[in-house]
């Protein structure tokens, strides 16, 4: 029975100083200037610690959205970019004008990946549920990237430019003339460009753009430069090396193009 008592004075003592030592604090606080000086400076200070580290805290927090929004954002900037030419003027004594909405931009993020194989494969950690199917190409703020392959409800699979199975049809840019980019292992930075003829006017340092030939990309998109040109004896093409100024060892955001007039041209093209 003692020693709970002597608990209990112990405690009570104890918390009487601590009452007593902030009455002392405040009291010094309100009746001495420098004092008051001194601790509202520290408490500046103290609260601009904490509001600071907070502040981070939920910027970390919201990270993710952040980035989602970008995302969304910069796949409005290309869709609107992809589609400022799909207008036509029906009505011209009213002036006025249809927009045909050609493309459609979906971002998504590389989840997994491989660059030093000879058929190398990407997956992105969206699927059907958000709209991507097979065949549509894949691009990012620097590049091609490839096309999608195969397709579930959450994920898609990307054969990616650096596959000995891709194939892509492109421009060099103000020459016309016109090729495919296939991929010899194992340099994920360097690819071929092939059926350019030996008569064709072009240089080292010429840009390569996407043709705009197939349904899976759209003209214009920018590829690489070209490296180095050789001429094979006893052949009528060159063999061309374009260096990609995508860094696919680096990629990790993407935008996944859907052509809404594929079908329409696949149609009459058959």
């Amino acid at each position: 029975m003692r020693n709970p008592l002597l608990a209990n004075n112990k405690l009570y003592i104890f918390v009487l100083f601590i009452i007593l030592e902030i009455i002392s604090f405040v009291l010094i606080i309100n009746y001495n200037n420098k004092q008051k000086d001194i601790f509202l400076y520290s408490s500046n200070l103290f609260t601009g610690y904490i509001n600071s580290k907070y502040s981070n805290l939920l910027q970390y927090i919201n990270l993710k959205k952040i980035n989602e929004k970008l995302k969304k954002d910069n796949a409005f900037i290309l869709q609107q970019s992809f589609n400022k030419n799909a207008t036509k003027n029906y009505y011209k004594k009213l002036k006025d004008t249809l927009l045909e909405k050609e493309f459609n931009i979906i971002p998504a993020t590389i989840c997994n990946k491989s660059i030093d194989k000879r058929n190398n494969r990407m997956t992105l950690d969206k699927g059907s549920d958000a709209g991507i199917k097979k065949d549509m190409g894949v691009i990012d703020a620097h590049g091609l990237i490839g096309v999608v392959r195969k397709v579930n409800s959450d994920f898609a699979s990307v054969v990616p430019l650096i596959n000995t199975v891709s194939r892509v049809s492109v421009l060099v840019k103000n020459k016309g003339y016109f090729g495919i980019l296939e991929w010899e292992p194992y340099d994920y930075r360097k690819i071929k460009l092939t059926s350019i003829p030996k008569h064709a006017n072009i240089e080292t340092g010429d840009t390569i753009i996407t043709s705009g030939f197939s349904t899976i990309f759209p003209k214009g998109i920018f590829v690489g430069t070209i490296k180095e040109i050789n001429l094979i004896r006893g052949s009528n093409y060159y063999d061309i090396s374009v260096y990609l100024n995508n860094n696919l060892a680096l990629a990790e955001n993407v935008y996944v193009i859907e052509n809404l007039k594929k079908d329409l041209k696949e149609e009459v093209e058959k």
